[in-house]
């Protein structure tokens, strides 16, 4: 009766046991080694959707390519064992109550927004990131943390000039409960950052140094 259990377990719940034969026939079991998953949910947002195009310049279109960034940003985050909602996984509009309602509803302990920026002027470049500085301290403290960390980790891994953290009155990242921020990851007016933005080793660059400091941010 045991080796039925057991041969019922390994070939419908392979990921819990591992099978094989030994040299008399018999099955042996073992268990299969598991991925740790920690326990943190992060809400990843990418920015527009849908008829809201965002930034665009020359066919770089701002929502297509935070939903580039935001979905290697996922990527990368599970391969660290997070779990990980996107507020869109597709071109659609979504509203900005219902990106906040998103990260509230399923008490994140993060909110990261992706977005790209876009000037007049095509000489202005650069990586710039927002968090909200009124209400609770302890968020305030927490969402600048993180903000620094993101981008100390993408000016190292892109060599993009830095614009330094700053605050803002950005509906996402104010009502939202949790430490969030607003990252703007250069500009796509600017010749020379929209040449980097349409090579995917440079977005998976950045995707990656996303990943890495929201690791550091929980480690320190």
């Amino acid at each position: 009766m045991l080796k039925l259990i057991l041969l019922f377990i390994c070939f419908n719940f392979p990921l819990m046991l591992s099978c094989s034969q030994g040299e008399n026939g018999d099955f042996i079991a073992a268990a299969t080694p598991q991925k740790t998953q920690k326990k943190e949910l992060i809400v990843i947002d990418p920015g527009h959707g849908g008829f809201d195009i965002g930034a665009t310049v020359q066919s770089v279109e701002e929502k297509a390519l935070a939903l580039q960034t935001a979905t290697l940003v996922k990527q990368y985050l599970h391969d660290k064992g997070y779990r990980v909602i996107l507020t869109r996984s597709r071109d659609v509009f979504v509203s900005l109550k219902k990106r906040t309602s998103i990260a509230n509803d399923t008490k994140s302990k993060l909110f990261v927004s992706i977005h790209f920026n876009a000037f007049k002027g095509t000489d202005v470049k650069g990586i710039e990131i927002y968090y909200y500085n009124k209400g609770d301290k302890g968020r305030q403290t927490a969402s600048k943390k993180l903000a620094q960390l993101v981008l100390n980790g993408l000016i190292a891994a892109t060599g993009t000039p830095s614009r330094g953290v700053k605050t803002g009155n950005f509906h996402v990242i104010r009502e939202t409960n949790m430490p969030a921020i607003l990252i703007e990851g250069g500009f796509i007016t600017n010749p020379q950052e929209r040449t980097h933005l349409k090579d995917k080793k440079y977005v998976e660059k950045m995707a990656q140094s996303i990943a890495d400091a929201i690791e550091k941010y929980f480690r320190s």
